[in-house]
């Protein structure tokens, strides 16, 4: 009777697929986002990611305005990819007038993409770190 008690046995259990809804608010995520996460016992087996549960009117906002004025307005989208939004919108611009930058302005583009990625990257890791318990 003792030795079947210190036999391991190993058991096989059958996990169901949960699906988890982690969104759209949540004080964790940095901008809504809904994350549908599928688990199997303690393995994430799918994530379903949907976006686009904040609309702010861009578009509406810049009716009525000079190009000036929307030049403001696209860099104010968002303060830490601002770079992004503008370049976007330029390149819009320079598509319907026709107009082919210099290889000067596309290699600054370039480098100013590159380190709008680098500072977004660190910026990420950072609130990751912050988000697991490294507050210093």
């Amino acid at each position: 009777m003792t030795a079947e008690r210190d036999v391991e046995r190993e058991v096989e259990v059958e996990y169901t697929r949960l699906r988890i809804p982690f969104g759209p608010i949540h004080p964790a995520l940095k901008e809504p986002v809904l994350l549908r996460v599928s688990v199997r016992g303690e393995e994430v087996v799918d994530v379903d990611m949907a976006l686009g549960h904040v609309h702010r009117g861009i578009e509406l906002l810049a009716e009525g305005r000079n190009l000036i004025q929307t030049l403001y307005l696209i860099e104010r989208i968002c303060g830490i990819c601002s770079h992004s939004h503008t370049t976007c919108f330029i390149q819009a611009l320079e598509e319907i007038g026709g107009i082919t930058p210099s290889k000067r302005a596309l290699y600054l583009r370039t480098l100013i993409f590159e380190m709008e990625r680098i500072h977004s990257h660190l910026l990420l890791l950072g609130v990751i770190a912050y988000e697991i318990g490294f507050d210093t």
